[in-house]
């Protein structure tokens, strides 16, 4: 008797088990994508104060500047769009889960 009590809660469980497993992934896909952008953005920095010690004139600057803004732009919005797509996809995987569970198909 305890065994099948113990398999009825188990299979009552599953779809939470499989929701935190869902959420557990979703954010570590987005630590890691928030890490990278970090990274790049520090790199970019870097690169940027050494490419300042060239510079001879204003223009330089400004379009050392311009190319710099430029960069940060297009990595922010990458990944803007990796982590929307994450989020996404986690919000699907929830979704899924969700419907099985209420239509009885563990």
């Amino acid at each position: 008797m305890f065994q099948d009590l113990d398999k009825v809660m188990q299979g009552s469980l599953a779809p939470y088990k499989k929701m935190i497993e869902v959420q557990t992934e979703m954010l570590e896909r987005l630590s890691r994508q928030q890490i990278e952008c970090t990274q790049a953005c520090m790199k970019a920095t870097i690169q940027q104060a050494m490419e300042l010690q060239q510079v001879s004139n204003p223009q330089e600057l400004t379009k050392l500047q311009l190319d710099y803004t430029h960069k940060l732009e297009e990595m922010v919005n990458h990944a803007s769009e990796q982590n929307l797509n994450t989020l996404k996809e986690a919000h699907r995987a929830i979704e899924e889960l969700t419907l099985k569970s209420m239509s009885g198909n563990s």
